[in-house]
């Protein structure tokens, strides 16, 4: 008889779309998880920086805009480098998201992060100092 062992990776799929198209999140992945806090903090950086510098009436000013689509064109490529590609598609459909859309969809992420950690700590209390005798 052979011995086996199997580990939860800690990969959560996340349906995305009405097609059932889903994203894989690893939220087991230390750094996977830095590195999805680091892009959202920057994506809320970017969405107020373009918030403060795109007048109130755009008409004549096509420079701002095109500087609004390099940014979100930016940070769609860093989504499907961090997610897979085409993960954009799959979320936003066949466009080229807004900052807002960027920030809802990482808002909405933040949850299964939370539920990770919670379980993570529960699981990791069964072994403490006074449950496995160690004096650590």
């Amino acid at each position: 008889m052979e011995n086996k062992i199997r580990i939860a990776s800690g990969v959560k799929k996340i349906e995305v779309n009405d097609e059932g198209e889903f994203i894989s999140l690893p939220v087991a992945d230390d750094n996977f998880v830095v590195r999805f806090y680091r892009l959202m903090d920057g994506i809320g950086e970017r969405a107020k920086e373009i918030g403060s510098e795109i007048p109130e009436d755009i008409t004549g000013k096509i420079e701002a805009v095109e500087k609004v689509v390099a940014v979100e064109k930016e940070t769609k490529r860093e989504v499907d480098e961090l997610f897979g590609d085409g993960t954009c598609r799959k979320v936003f459909g066949d466009i080229l998201p807004s900052m807002d859309l960027f920030v809802e969809f990482f808002g909405s992420l933040l949850p299964f992060f939370e539920e990770y950690k919670q379980d993570r700590m529960r699981r990791m209390g069964k072994y403490g100092a006074e449950r496995t005798g160690s004096s650590l």
